[in-house]
């Protein structure tokens, strides 16, 4: 069976759209384990899940890190964070060894619910002999 893709003029055979939801699957599955891994505080399993060196793009600069950029722990014990809510996060396209993740918006909050701040961000991740890895990233912080 084929279907037209709306963007392309090659037909998408059914067999690379299954491929195709199987790594958008993944990719979401391993964003996932970050997101759950940055809201416990764990650095060492954000680390897991990224491939160094790390290209971060922050205001005006690109960086590349050895490191993550941020202690979830520190700034959970900085800013008195508590969790996050309304996440709204995409996988917006997926190649055989690249994706792209973006977290339109979300909610920085304290445990009385009061906003910190909203944050957005760009991910892109690659494709391992590990699984899907975080290689860049760039975030956006928007004060309360």
């Amino acid at each position: 069976m084929l279907r037209r893709n709306p963007h392309h003029s090659t037909p998408v055979t059914t067999t690379d759209a299954s491929a195709q939801h199987e790594r958008t699957a993944a990719v979401r599955t391993a964003y996932e384990r970050y997101l759950r891994a940055f809201l416990d505080g764990d650095l060492a399993a954000v680390e897991a899940l990224v491939r160094f060196p790390l290209a971060y793009i922050g205001a005006g600069e690109t960086r590349l890190l050895d490191r993550f950029p941020v202690s979830p722990q520190a700034l959970r014990e900085r800013k008195q964070w508590h969790t996050t809510v309304n996440a709204d996060y995409e996988v917006s396209l997926v190649a055989p060894d690249k994706a792209h993740v973006i977290l339109r918006s979300a909610e920085r909050v304290r445990a009385d619910g009061s906003l910190i701040e909203t944050v957005a961000a760009f991910y892109a991740f690659t494709r391992t002999a590990e699984g899907w890895k975080l290689f860049a990233l760039s975030d956006i912080v928007i004060p309360a």
